[in-house]
């Protein structure tokens, strides 16, 4: 699966669009919540090294089981800031099944809806 096939899907979910509150080359998806104005990113995408990777939240037991199975291909957040590492994980992308790539996006989109309820 491509970056760009990836993010086609965060896209496609409910209340979800395409932002850059960081740089011009960093887009990040958002999730708005649909009766107020707020609304939380369940998906960061660009390149680190050469490497197309995605930034996304799971609980923090989640995070860390999941990081501990696939050591070389999903690590702590790459960016995150201390208070966010233990729930913001990152995956390259070309190291990652589409099937498990899917199912981390589909996480942090719940989590990010939970999260503005």
């Amino acid at each position: 699966m491509s970056t760009k096939e990836l993010m086609e899907y965060c896209l496609a979910k409910d209340g979800a669009y395409i932002d850059y509150p960081f740089t011009d080359d960093y887009p990040v998806v958002k999730v708005k919540s649909a009766d107020k104005d707020k609304a939380r990113i369940f998906a960061e995408f660009y390149t680190l090294g050469g490497k197309e990777i995605f930034t996304f939240s799971t609980d923090a037991d989640t995070a860390l089981t999941l990081r501990m199975e696939f050591l070389d291909a999903i690590t702590r957040g790459w960016h995150c800031p201390p208070v966010q590492a233990k729930y913001k994980s990152t995956a390259y992308i070309d190291d990652v099944s589409d099937e498990l790539l899917l199912k981390l996006a589909d996480m942090s989109y719940d989590r990010a809806v939970d999260k503005l309820k």
